[in-house]
């Protein structure tokens, strides 16, 4: 890393990548360390990740609200 915190990326890796001069790129921390990434390749990754978990977020937040809705019905 130069004094400025610029920081090289090999040619090899740009090229396998397909990294051109000028593009821009997201650094984000997690447990494992840092990651560098191009934003179509965070989208994915989002994307991905959320592919994991059956069903949809929304019927998950339906459903807490049916539940909370019925305790609250029981406890009157």
């Amino acid at each position: 890393m130069g004094e400025r915190g610029r920081v090289v990326i090999p040619q090899q890796i740009r090229e396998a990548q397909g990294l051109k001069a000028g593009d821009r790129l997201i650094v984000f921390e997690d447990e494992r360390g840092m990651t560098l990434m191009t934003r179509d390749q965070l989208r994915d990754k989002v994307w991905a990740d959320f592919r994991q978990y059956p069903g949809s977020l929304a019927d998950e937040l339906i459903a807490e609200r049916h539940a909370e809705a019925l305790r609250d019905l029981e406890d009157r």
